[in-house]
């Protein structure tokens, strides 16, 4: 009888090299019980089979699975088997210990203590499915079926039938005690050698390709079988290779966004490499080390195979690393999103940071709703929408204003629901209007779209007519068509560009009138491209075949912002409607009258869309194009658009380190990044001196910091956060 102290982990632990995951809290018992009582039991040991029941002292088992018996050696031929239960060994049923306190580290049934054996027995004549099971008791029935596996099947003695039986024990026990990261990860280990001892003869769980540590055997193995035979490495083992090597450590994104990345880089892997890399075999051959749970099989030789050992390889490896480095740049903003809002993923902000084809994988019941509500206007009001009924649908992230940023969220989030919307910002160089509405249209603009030249001079010459067509209050079908067609013979458009274009000119046209920023910028260009866009206009006008007297005012007020003369528009009304041979071809009396005078010009009721008036059009366009564009594409435009939600103290200043920012908030935002916690007080203080409101200049500044590395600066609360790492990208920019 020995008294000892034995230092026992709450979990169960295994092999060293898993041990570093099993920092549990430790205790300390005294125990008082034989550390090894002799046996007198002279019968062999032998393995017992399910269905043949074992009686020892009360418990009557019959689950099979152990050796029985008094003389069982383990792999030394020295010590006795582990797992051996040797019926002639004391039990103390009063009572037994079931907290397993009197077990040591490696157990051993000769060596636990009475009481430890009682409460073990009645776990093995159960059902051996308690989940509150010591896990030293399972570890000793685990240690029967590990020798089974290993040492008795190589003696010839375990049937396929068998060992079918016995992986299923092993699965079964997995899904009871896996939560043990210790025993999950033998278990494991146990599941994959057995596969590679079998050549893979059988199919494997394909989750055991992956380690998380270093290469699994599973792995490798099945590297080598591809590698030999040639065959492309799939997708599912080069993320393997990349999760699993020893030497890459992946950036944040792959381990915060772990499913996400999986998905993303089984994507690119394939569409940059089709069914996979081909690699050629090296010439070092594969050997597969085991070490053993039981104490029992130490020593157990491993594996080795007349297969290369591919995973050693390295060029192959620096080809995938730049391929998972790229996945990690396309999560960083999802990335940082999660960090930042405690890794809630029901965000639908967060879906539109997520790249699209990863947009059908995502369960987010706002964002399902969303799509079906989308679809259902495209039938229902021909997908003009209210601004605010689509805002209704972002439920409780429904942003109160409208800026840029919110803006751009919204189209992104529409655009991965498989839409596209006028206004986008990004592309139409217009806001939306929370009291205004938005028109959406199918398949949307897609990822990377660029918009061209033609789509820009195209989108000037929409609004421009748009304010034409609205001019007497009615928008004649004419009008429209004339605009459509516009867009539908211009050779240069592709048809993403047409459908984003349409949407663009039914939102003009149903917009209220609109000339922020046109009479500047129209000002400052040649009488003679003034004059070939007040002809463009008055072709508009001529569409509906007529032209009243409000038109020829509005007319008169648009010539006056190009700076022509105003009292000319009769005139080249004149001309165009007769020197092109637009009379020739249709009867078209005109009477000139100005409005003044109570007259009007009328025209035939048979004028209508014709091929002489899309000519003129493309003439006049010709000489201006370049014109058309940069009025539409102004970034001075959108930023008097948002000036009343984004003020400036002083909108000329620019500070040679931080571009974009006015002076009063490029001081704030430098004293902010000295550190990273400010209470609101100092916040307040810091504002107060450069006259400034805390929360519209935090905006201001995370506006500005959104348009440099799509993420937030500065997050507002109780205590206000700058995200230092992203200070660190802005001023590499």
């Amino acid at each position: 009888m020995l008294i000892t102290l034995v230092l026992i982990r709450n979990v169960r632990g295994g092999a060293l090299e898993n041990e570093r995951n099993e920092l549990m809290g430790f205790k300390i018992t005294v125990s008082t019980h034989h550390t090894h009582q002799k046996s007198k039991n002279t019968s062999l040991g032998k393995w017992v089979q399910p269905m043949n029941t074992i009686k020892i002292g009360k418990y009557s088992i019959d689950g099979g699975f152990i050796y029985v018996g008094g003389i069982l050696k383990g792999l030394d031929d020295y010590y006795t088997e582990s797992s051996l239960v040797d019926p002639s060994l004391t039990i103390d049923e009063k009572p037994p210990d079931y907290n397993a306190d009197e077990m040591g580290y490696w157990p051993s049934y000769c060596d636990i203590s009475p009481s430890s054996r009682a409460a073990y027995l009645e776990w093995l004549a159960s059902d051996r499915n308690n989940p509150e099971t010591p896990i030293a008791f399972v570890f000793l029935y685990f240690y029967g079926l590990e020798r089974r596996l290993l040492f008795d099947s190589l003696k010839g003695v375990v049937t396929v039938e068998e060992r079918v039986e016995l992986i299923k024990e092993l699965y079964r026990l997995k899904g009871i005690y896996g939560d043990n990261r210790s025993f999950n990860g033998y278990v494991n280990n146990l599941l994959a050698f057995v596969w590679v001892q079998n050549e893979g003869s059988y199919k494997i769980d394909n989750k055991l390709v992956f380690s998380g540590i270093e290469f699994s055997v599973v792995f490798k193995l099945f590297l080598a079988k591809d590698v030999n035979k040639r065959k492309p490495i799939s997708n599912v083992l080069a993320l393997a290779w990349i999760r699993n090597h020893p030497d890459i450590n992946l950036k944040t994104p792959a381990i915060r966004c772990k499913n996400e990345f999986n998905q993303l880089f089984k994507l690119r892997y394939t569409q940059k490499y089709g069914e996979g890399l081909s690699i050629s075999a090296n010439k070092t051959k594969l050997k597969f080390d085991y070490y053993p749970a039981s104490s029992s099989l130490r020593g157990y030789q491993g594996i080795k195979l007349d297969l290369p050992d591919a995973s050693r390889l390295k060029a192959p490896v620096k080809k995938i690393a730049m391929l998972a480095e790229a996945c990690t740049v396309e999560l960083d903003s999802y990335s940082r999103f999660l960090g930042r809002n405690e890794n809630n993923r029901a965000s639908l902000s967060l879906l539109a940071l997520l790249p699209s084809e990863l947009i059908d994988s995502v369960n987010n019941p706002i964002f399902t709703s969303l799509k079906q509500w989308l679809i259902d206007q495209l039938v229902q009001s021909k997908g003009v929408i209210s601004v605010n009924a689509l805002l209704e649908k972002f439920a409780d992230e429904r942003p109160l204003t409208i800026n840029k940023k919110e803006s751009e969220m919204i189209a992104t989030i529409i655009e991965k629901a498989g839409f596209g919307m006028a206004p986008d910002i990004r592309f139409h160089h217009a806001k939306l209007d929370i009291k205004g509405s938005v028109v959406i249209f199918k398949e949307g603009h897609g990822e990377g779209f660029i918009p061209s030249h033609s789509f820009n001079q195209v989108g000037t010459i929409l609004r421009l007519g748009s304010i034409v067509a609205k001019i007497d209050g009615h928008v004649d079908v004419t009008e429209v068509l004339f605009l459509e067609n516009l867009i539908e013979n211009d050779n240069q458009l592709n048809e993403k560009e047409k459908s984003s274009l349409n949407a663009y000119l039914h939102w003009q046209l149903n917009t209220s009138l609109n000339m922020a920023g046109l009479k500047a910028r129209l000002s400052s260009i040649s009488d003679r491209e003034k004059t070939a866009i007040g002809h463009i206009l008055i072709g508009v006008a001529l569409a509906d075949g007529k032209i009243d007297s409000i038109e020829i005012k509005q007319l008169e007020k648009l010539y006056t912002s190009l700076g022509l003369n105003k009292s000319s528009i009769l005139n080249d009304i004149h001309q165009m409607s007769s020197s092109r041979g637009i009379s020739k071809q249709f009867d078209t009396s005109v009477v000139i009258k100005d409005s003044r005078n109570k007259q009007t010009i009328q025209r035939s009721q048979e004028f209508s869309i014709n091929k002489e008036l899309l000519k003129l059009y493309e003439e006049e366009t010709a000489g201006v194009k370049g014109i058309l564009e940069s009025i539409f594409i102004d970034d001075d435009y959108l930023a008097g658009e948002l000036s009343q939600e984004e003020p400036s103290a002083n909108a000329e200043y620019e500070n040679d380190e931080y571009l974009g920012l006015d002076e009063k908030h490029s001081i704030l935002y430098q004293q902010l990044i000295v550190k990273e916690e400010w209470s609101q007080n100092e916040v307040k203080s810091l504002c107060k001196n450069l006259n400034l409101m805390v929360d519209g200049a935090c905006e201001i500044i995370n506006d500005w910091a959104f348009d440099k590395v799509d993420a937030p600066v500065i997050e507002n609360g109780n205590t206000l956060f700058v995200d230092l790492e992203l200070v660190k990208e802005i001023t590499a920019i």
